[in-house]
């Protein structure tokens, strides 16, 4: 949900919009589980699975710019990365339980073949808090693209890694070593403490030796006391 009752999305450029040079995207991006927002674009007729992210930012924009986007990327070098033709939009935004809400506009066209030359943003002109794409020098020559830094996957629940188990190590006793799973599983039986396996057995063996003890012993004084019963009971009758 945004704030100060503005809806998140792009609302420049706009769907159906003929674009050129360098342009800046407008919108909102905002929610009251904040973590951040990206950018991406598409062929319109590309597949799902073609979406490139250009431009991303940590800071909530309400009605305000969230890049500026150089459409003449590589053009000097013969290689555009924008070629003309008809792209889509992808607002993302983030929220800190990794889940998230999209935001699309269809239908851009770039058409810098029949624009009127943009001059480039310099330094000076960049708008602050703003994600920028790269763009060419004052001397024209292209700026290499460099593809954003993956980001993580969106997932809620990253696996941990082990702790360190305290063996025996080769440098003394009980040193902490990260375990790991080099020489297989005999390897791993290699590093088992077999002592504290032989000391649970043999306590094992006595508990049981004790607990036959005490039943021998029961079983014993039950015969001794119904001898000595009957011995009585005899002599007793017989008088």
């Amino acid at each position: 949900m945004a704030a100060q009752g503005q809806s998140n999305g792009i609302t420049e450029p706009a769907a159906g919009d003929a674009i050129a040079g360098v342009v800046i995207v407008q919108g909102t991006a905002t929610d009251p589980n904040w973590l951040r927002y990206e950018l991406a674009f598409r062929p319109e007729f590309a597949s799902n699975d073609d979406w490139i992210v250009f431009a991303e930012g940590d800071q909530p924009i309400v009605a305000g710019t969230l890049a500026i986007w150089d459409t003449t990327v590589g053009r000097n070098s013969g290689s555009p990365i924008f070629p003309d033709g008809s792209y889509r939009l992808r607002l993302r935004v983030v929220r800190t339980d990794f889940n998230y809400d999209e935001y699309f506009v269809t239908n851009i066209i770039i058409s810098n073949d029949d624009a009127t030359p943009t001059p480039t943003l310099t330094a000076t002109e960049t708008i602050e808090g703003a994600a920028v794409f790269p763009t060419t020098d004052p001397n024209n020559t292209p700026a290499p693209f460099q593809q954003p830094t993956v980001l993580p996957t969106l997932t809620p629940f990253p696996t941990l890694s082990p702790p360190p188990t305290s063996i025996n190590s080769p440098l003394g006793p009980d040193v902490a070593e990260e375990n790991d799973n080099s020489g297989g599983l005999l390897g791993q039986l290699e590093r088992v403490e077999v002592g504290r396996f032989t000391a649970a057995f043999w306590l094992g063996v006595k508990w049981v030796a004790a607990l036959f003890a005490l039943a021998a012993g029961y079983f014993l004084l039950r015969w001794l006391i119904r001898r000595l019963w009957r011995i009585f009971w005899t002599r007793r009758t017989s008088v």
